[in-house]
């Protein structure tokens, strides 16, 4: 990786959240929102992104031929998290019928060792 001259073109962006407040950085001219973050450590997962005011999806112009995937977010079917959203998500899943039968069965042989 090779080091950028001093004399690079710098952009500063104002950065606003509850936890840091607010914060100016500079980056190199060309920067993206994706540098942004990456120097600033923030995690996008839960949050709205603003540009000036304006969520980032109603900010974002689309080049042409743009490429717009939609994937969840990881590690959360939700953006709450809550336990109760999963509630029923097994119910007529074979496997998971299986699983509580061998839980079940389990406990028993255990029962009848005491």
């Amino acid at each position: 990786m090779s080091a950028k001259p001093a004399t690079a073109e710098k952009t500063s962006v104002i950065l606003m959240s509850p936890k840091a407040g607010r914060q100016e950085i500079h980056l190199p001219a060309g920067s993206t929102l994706g540098d942004l973050l990456r120097e600033a450590r923030v995690e996008r997962n839960g949050q709205q992104i603003y540009i000036d005011g304006k969520l980032l999806e109603e900010a974002l112009v689309l080049p042409q031929g743009a490429v717009v995937s939609l994937v969840p977010r990881p590690g959360s079917a939700s953006s709450t998290g809550s336990w109760r959203e999963g509630i029923g998500m097994f119910h007529d899943d074979p496997g998971f019928k299986e699983l509580v039968e061998a839980v079940e069965a389990s406990r028993e042989a255990e029962k009848d060792r005491s």
